[in-house]
């Protein structure tokens, strides 16, 4: 047991700046960066007799962030509290007086191309497909409502959805995509005055 705190205390030491600059760099979030870093922790005390069977420490870690990230991102996209929570830490989001890895310019250059990303993929949607996305992604309408909104069926909305992601998986990456879809699901909160 002993040996265990050992090992933890040891990558707690080692890995902590790195983590959690990865989740304030990747959400813009102190608080849920805090969060987010205890949690990998907390996973890591969860399997520590199998950390000895681990070769590379630094990119296991950088996984285990990732996919962290992402499932919260993906969260945010389909919860409208959530995402209505996300929003509003990121408006209050302060700057720390030493920032880990936090250039402001790499986060304009980051921002600028997220947003050409978004601009390019919806403009190459058909306009219903770009309808529904819309109001799916950045709305968080149920394809219900949004069938009831358009004077279609759910099918269809289902149809139109599954289509436009399609395309836009076509032009980029499904990490990208995801982060389109949290950035569309914070902008739809802000444009709705919160």
């Amino acid at each position: 047991m002993e040996n265990q705190d050992f090992v933890i205390e040891n990558l707690f030491e080692r890995y902590r700046d790195k983590v959690f600059g990865f989740f304030v760099d990747f959400l813009s979030d102190r608080t849920i960066a805090e969060d987010l870093t205890q949690d990998i922790f907390l996973k890591l005390l969860g399997i520590v007799d199998q950390l000895d069977g681990i070769k590379d420490m630094d990119g296991y870690i950088y996984q285990m962030c990732r996919n962290m990230a992402f499932d919260h991102l993906k969260k945010a996209a389909h919860n409208p509290g959530y995402r209505k929570i996300i929003v509003l830490a990121s408006l209050t989001f302060q700057k720390p007086k030493n920032p880990i890895s936090t250039n402001p310019i790499e986060h304009k250059i980051n921002a600028d191309h997220y947003q050409y990303l978004l601009d390019t993929c919806l403009e190459s949607l058909p306009e219903q497909q770009r309808q529904v996305f819309t109001l799916s992604k950045i709305e968080g309408l149920s394809n219900k409502r949004i069938a009831e909104q358009l004077e279609i069926s759910p099918n269809t909305v289902r149809n139109h959805l599954y289509q436009a992601l399609k395309n836009i998986r076509s032009v980029i990456s499904h990490s990208d995509l995801l982060i389109l879809i949290s950035i569309l699901s914070m902008s739809g909160i802000q444009s709705m005055g919160c």
